[in-house]
């Protein structure tokens, strides 16, 4: 009997020790491959964001009209990247592709890119070197020396969602254009579409 007790007590607490050791279970993180596809969800993914930007890049280095104004070297176009609007219901970084496609343009060597989002903070230094007393005249940076955007970078995305009793789908469409700033006109265009489809399951969506 007090053998029968003893093995009792020791199963019981085996029990609660094991309830308290599965409550203070965590959350698992690891390191994956960033270029893997991801399926996490229907919205605007990693995977989305580069198979986008590759093919806007692509389609801009490939295109014969791109090719007639990157022929000489000594004398690179040079791109002003504005902000790609989103057009969907959803949360989107416009500003990861835009960065994503202006990084692979830049170490293309066949354009200069200017960084818009940066005038007040070069305004500023520049106030800084010429009228603070603190820079040495002839160490200080010239004013008026700056080169000038001739192409806007700009675009924008839109999504259409759809459902029934059997599936979820989501479709996105990414459009890029680049505008000569003097003409006007439209010298490229690019187009991505995207559309993924979730199958309803036993317990829902």
């Amino acid at each position: 009997m007090l053998m029968k007790a003893i093995h009792l007590k020791y199963t019981a607490s085996a029990l609660v020790i094991a309830i308290v050791l599965s409550g203070c279970t965590g959350t698992t993180i690891q390191y994956t491959d960033p270029d893997a596809v991801d399926t996490t969800s229907l919205d605007f993914s990693s995977t989305d964001l580069q198979t986008t930007a590759a093919k806007m890049v692509n389609s801009m280095l490939t295109s014969p009209r791109i090719s007639k104004i990157t022929v000489d070297e000594n004398s690179l176009p040079v791109i002003w990247p504005e902000t790609i609007q989103n057009r969907t219901n959803e949360h989107i970084d416009t500003g990861a592709i835009q960065n994503s496609v202006t990084t692979e343009l830049l170490n293309s060597g066949k354009f200069n890119i200017v960084d818009m989002n940066k005038v007040d903070a070069v305004k500023a230094q520049m106030q800084y070197q010429h009228y603070s007393g603190m820079v040495s005249p002839d160490k200080a940076v010239k004013i008026g020396q700056q080169v000038g955007a001739q192409y806007m970078l700009f675009g924008d995305i839109t999504s259409i969602s759809a459902q029934n009793n059997y599936q979820q789908s989501q479709f996105f469409q990414i459009t890029m254009k680049l505008m000569d700033l003097q003409s006007g006109l439209i010298i490229w265009q690019g187009q991505k579409q995207i559309r993924k489809v979730a199958q309803k399951s036993y317990f829902g969506w």
